[in-house]
């Protein structure tokens, strides 16, 4: 049997002061002005390689683990959609975990994900919002500059 529950006027409570709703509303799509990305390491496997990223998406700073492969879709689907004609480093079918040639696609990974993360209209596109709030989730986060407050001392 579920209890009766009666509302009255004293139980009127302001809906728009709930906590959930304030916490929603800040987590509406924000346009970003930038995202910086930066290279750390490369970390072999025994049949892949592993990006490690740092990136800054305005004041939020984490890291991303990405394999080449996840990229590649990623920037197919940029390609697909938008036309975009940034510079993405090739397959190489033989000696992919070579370090010389994983030193190579890292400087070139990264260049891609600099001039992706420059371009206004398409790091705010909702392709590349889902991509890295993904990429978040699964991510490693260092700091949020968002989260911080200042305020003065009285003297």
């Amino acid at each position: 049997m579920i209890p009766h529950i009666s509302y009255n006027e004293e139980q009127n409570i302001n809906f728009n002061n709930l906590p959930i709703l304030s916490y929603l509303k800040n987590q509406r799509k924000k346009q970003v002005q930038y995202v910086k990305f930066r290279m750390q390491t490369v970390k072999i496997h025994k049949n892949f390689a592993e990006y490690q990223v740092e990136v800054n998406e305005y004041g939020k700073i984490w890291i991303m683990e990405i394999r080449y492969s996840t990229l590649l879709q990623f920037y197919q689907k940029l390609k697909k959609l938008f036309g975009i004609k940034i510079a993405f480093p090739s397959k190489v079918l033989f000696g992919n975990l070579c370090p010389d040639t994983l030193k190579k696609r890292a400087i070139r990974i990264q260049k891609f994900l600099q001039e992706l993360g420059s371009n206004y209209q398409l790091i705010n596109s909702d392709e590349c919002t889902q991509f890295l709030t993904k990429q978040q989730y699964y991510g490693t986060q260092i700091i949020d500059l968002t989260e911080i407050e200042e305020f003065e001392l009285d003297a």
